[in-house]
């Protein structure tokens, strides 16, 4: 197989999530009115128990400070995100989830879960589990490229 075609069925099945994904945020009541962007957002700071900076966040996300402060602004107005300055250094600005963030990445997180699901079966496990190493293997070359 050429690594063209590897390209391209990885930019087809990316579209197929970001379709599909949509298609659910219309569906739920309420609709969840979540981007991709704001739910990788959302999953980099849950997991961050006191937070993350812009800085992290960008890096996390593989875009600019400036990228990732216009879509945390927008978060922050929208209510799912909040800004708390540090205890120890006021100059430090933390990104945490509020009360409605919290809910919102749990019904996002239950969403894509749905959509996996739908898309994998009929795949046995074991050839779940070899796509998934080679999806950390592309992870990991990412970082050695770099």
């Amino acid at each position: 197989m050429k690594q063209q075609d590897i390209w391209m069925r990885l930019l087809q099945v990316t579209d197929i999530i970001r379709e599909l994904h949509h298609k659910e945020n219309l569906e739920e009541r309420p609709p969840l009115h979540t981007t991709i962007a704001e739910a990788k957002v959302m999953h980099c700071v849950v997991f961050s128990p006191n937070g993350c900076s812009v800085k992290e966040i960008a890096e996390r996300l593989g875009v600019t400070q400036g990228a990732a402060s216009q879509i945390i602004d927008k978060m922050v107005r929208k209510g799912p995100l909040e800004r708390v300055t540090d205890e120890k250094d006021r100059r430090y600005v933390r990104v945490t989830l509020s009360k409605s963030g919290l809910e919102r990445h749990k019904r996002i997180s239950d969403s894509f879960d749905n959509i996996m699901k739908k898309l994998l079966k009929g795949v046995p496990p074991e050839n779940v589990k070899i796509f998934a190493e080679v999806l950390d293997h592309l992870i990991e070359a990412k970082d050695k490229i770099s």
